[in-house]
């Protein structure tokens, strides 16, 4: 048992002292807990303090008790099934049997004494105790549940063709397919996911999250399931819940954790059912500083150089998930000024920042990256910024666009800064146009970064903060071209990207595999990382 100086109160004060919160987020918990009256862990959960896993090893190195991530399976449910699976849900506690005969309780709120008590008084057994996330006993008691019990709300659906549409309206209202959804959204928020995969198998539909730009397993839930999901989502984002053949996109926007979240849907249909991937457009999380991103002081000097310029073309360029918009909103967040009108031309817009006039495209309407790039020029603009430049319309009119004085931002697919040459080129950009326009070229991928908690560890296995992956974030690796009249010269010759290469490093450019091979040699990253992402054969 806790001792009675260990409250709520002072477990805030602990991490307002540890610095894991500030004094305002200290303030607004204490606030929340005497209005509400709720546990503490949801308190700072819900205020979106710290993320469900930290509180919960905050809160056991606070009371020096022990912490799991994961509650093992159990030989036997027993003590479970005696105390109840409704009562242990709704309080958050797991009871077993520990090697010593005494009590084992993992509950989330060990500050929780009258259920602790209670349940010690129950069992007529000394108690012991340990913290786990409350989704941990959530997930452990959903599992027994799904193994002892079966699934009756949707019997009948193995036909999905064959379900009409109120039917599937009801399906997306039940109660469990209500918590489904809502559980997993909050835990991808949690977890800091970009990506939310729901994906049907023959008698299951698995689930996983992106994570630092790699997929991870997260659960199996019965196919049972599947329609009124994928129904629920539908409904969220006002698309047809009846038409299951063709796929669609779309958006929506929920409250998790007290603050707006933007999410946009892909369902796609496949021979189990459809298929689903819900991006999540969470930025308030994001800090739109080159710094952070991990540009040094002396790459953001190159890039703001670049970007100094009234008129001319910046690109930055890298396959999908490379942080691009990213970046480019960092360059866009130093230029803003009052004395600057600033357009961005989006599919989707995914930040929102002040100052700035944002258009979203919509090609459903005729609203497309060209179309609407012409209206902006009329629009009185200093800057553009143009969320992807797909075809040789667009390319052409923010050329132009570049030409008459605008400064315009834009992202381009290739593999390399130089690569977007070639790219231009295959457009039908002429060379010339290349030539006078564009003012430098970043090209940018995203590497996991070493934990920093288990980085000198031999076993990361244990390690709750990267969850025993080793990595903990993603940082840029960059390439920075910065046009010159060698480099302008050679463009127009239409020279190949090699003789380029050679130009730019005899200029001062260091190439992008050079930067993630020094990453890995400062032990930031991994060399199997860096080689995973950039191509190091010539290393």
């Amino acid at each position: 048992m806790i001792s009675p100086s260990s409250s709520s109160q002072a477990f805030l004060t602990f991490l307002e002292d540890s610095e894991r919160i500030s004094v305002e987020a200290a303030s607004r918990a204490r606030a929340a807990e005497r209005k509400t009256g709720q546990a503490v862990d949801i308190i700072i959960r819900e205020l979106g303090i710290l993320p469900e896993m930290a509180i919960a090893t905050e809160l056991a190195r606070f009371l020096q008790i022990g912490y799991v991530a994961k509650l093992p399976a159990m030989e036997s449910n027993e003590l479970l099934e005696r105390l109840g699976l409704d009562f242990a849900a709704d309080k958050a506690i797991v009871p077993r049997l520990a090697d010593n005969g005494d009590l084992l309780l993992t509950v989330a709120n060990p500050f929780d004494t009258d259920t602790i008590g209670a349940v010690s008084y129950f069992f007529e057994l000394p108690v012991r105790l340990e913290v786990t996330p409350r989704s941990a006993v959530d997930d452990f008691i959903r599992e027994i549940r799904q193994t002892s019990e079966p699934v009756g709300f949707v019997d009948g659906l193995d036909a999905v063709a064959d379900v009409d549409l109120e039917r599937l309206q009801d399906i997306a209202r039940d109660a469990p397919v209500v918590k489904f959804v809502s559980r997993i959204i909050q835990k991808a928020v949690d977890e800091r996911a970009t990506d939310i995969h729901l994906e049907p198998e023959a008698n299951s539909m698995g689930v996983r999250f992106r994570r630092d730009g790699m997929l991870t397993h997260v659960e199996s839930v019965s196919h049972a399931l599947h329609a009124g999901v994928i129904s629920r989502l539908k409904i969220l984002a006002r698309l047809n819940i009846a038409e299951r053949r063709l796929p669609q996109d779309g958006r929506l926007r929920l409250a998790v954790r007290g603050q707006e979240v933007d999410f946009r849907l892909s369902v796609v249909p496949s021979i189990h059912g459809e298929t689903v991937v819900l991006r999540i457009l969470d930025r308030e999380t994001v800090r739109l500083e080159l710094r952070t991103l991990g540009y040094d002081a002396a790459s953001a000097e190159k890039i703001r150089n670049i970007t100094a310029r009234p008129n001319g073309m910046v690109l930055v360029t890298g396959p999908t998930g490379s942080g691009k918009t990213t970046t480019l909103y960092s360059i866009l967040a130093e230029l803003n000024r009052q004395e600057v009108k600033i357009f961005t031309v989006e599919d989707p817009v995914e930040y929102r920042m002040t100052g700035v006039t944002q258009l979203q495209i919509d090609p459903a309407i005729g609203l497309t990256f060209a179309s609407a790039l012409r209206s902006v020029l009329r629009q009185d603009p200093d800057i553009i910024l143009v969320g992807e430049i797909r075809d040789r319309e667009t390319a052409e009119i923010a050329i132009q666009a570049a030409l008459t004085g605008h400064l315009v931002l834009s992202t381009l697919h290739t593999n390399s800064a130089i690569g977007a040459f070639s790219r231009l080129r295959d457009m039908g950009i002429e060379p010339f146009l290349i030539d006078a326009t564009m003012r430098g070229i970043v090209g940018q991928r995203l590497l996991r970064k070493c934990c920093e908690q288990c980085r000198e560890w031999a076993d990361k296995s244990g390690c709750f903060v990267c969850a025993g992956t080793g990595f903990k974030g993603r940082q840029a690796t960059f390439e920075i071209l910065q046009m010159s009249d060698r480099v302008r010269q050679a463009v127009v010759q239409g020279v190949s990207q090699e003789e380029i290469e050679v130009i730019a490093k005899q200029e001062g450019m260091t190439l992008m595999r050079d930067h993630a091979f020094q990453l890995a040699a400062e032990g930031k990253t991994t060399l199997a990382e860096a080689v995973r992402v950039v191509e190091l054969e010539d290393r």
